[in-house]
């Protein structure tokens, strides 16, 4: 036995024995970040989301070659877009949370960025249905915003609540840690995450609350790479907007 497939049955087995007790199954899906164009990381990526039969939503931000990000879209059943914000720039002021969006920001300024951006996706095809505020950061006026354009929304680390405005499905199982450097979290660190997050799940029988997970393709090193392949080994992976029925 690996020691990855040893320290997730330490530490997720009874908890995944008491899904399996009541007749349920936790469900699983996956988000990858800050996506631009082609590049061998992304080829990577959509291997072995190809090989698993993974479904992933791929979070691209849109100032760069959408033609050829819609191409891999056509080549890979198991792609899904999402916008990524406008060009990923943070605005924010300096030693505060990084973000796109700010406080001088009107609705109709962030309405309109959206409109041009959702006819330039158009353009080459592609029509996403859900937005990704970089850095997870979402602006009271974005949110209006997408409510507005009728886009579903991920962020990072919520359940969803219903009769949400706008939609929302979040991701909740980072595999990178970002300080000092970027690097893998660590198998123990996302199993006993992993557990605990399961247990509420359990607990409210909210058995249909998906656990999300968040990649970043371009930032990788090879534990990463290493632990998502035994992830997804092992895990059945929902499609995002299966998971919003």
């Amino acid at each position: 036995m690996s020691v990855q497939r040893w320290v997730f049955a330490a530490a997720l087995g009874l908890e995944l024995h008491l899904w399996a007790r009541t007749g349920h199954r936790p469900s699983f899906w996956w988000r990858d970040d800050d996506a631009r164009r082609p590049s061998a990381a992304l080829t990577r990526l959509l291997d072995l989301s190809k090989r698993y039969g993974a479904p992933v939503t791929l979070a691209t931000v849109p100032d760069e070659d959408l033609a050829a990000i819609a191409a891999l879209v056509g080549q890979h059943e198991t792609l899904e877009i999402a916008i990524h914000g406008f060009c990923h720039e943070n605005r924010a002021k300096p030693g505060g949370p990084s973000g796109e969006i700010i406080d001088t920001d009107t609705l109709e300024d962030v309405s309109a960025r959206l409109d041009l951006i959702k006819r330039e996706l158009k353009k080459v095809g592609l029509a996403p249905t859900a937005f990704v505020p970089p850095w997870n950061n979402l602006h009271p006026t974005l949110e209006k915003a997408l409510e507005l354009h009728d886009l579903e929304l991920s962020c990072h680390g919520q359940m969803r609540q219903m009769g949400q405005r706008p939609v929302r499905i979040d991701t909740h199982l980072d595999l990178m840690r970002w300080k000092p450097t970027a690097r893998f979290r660590g198998t123990l660190r996302l199993a006993l995450r992993a557990r605990r997050l399961l247990a509420i799940r359990r607990r409210l029988g909210a058995w249909d609350e998906p656990l999300g997970i968040l990649t970043h393709h371009l930032d990788h090193d090879e534990a990463t790479w290493q632990f998502l392949e035994f992830f997804l080994s092992r895990t059945v992976i929902t499609r995002r907007r299966d998971c919003l029925i």
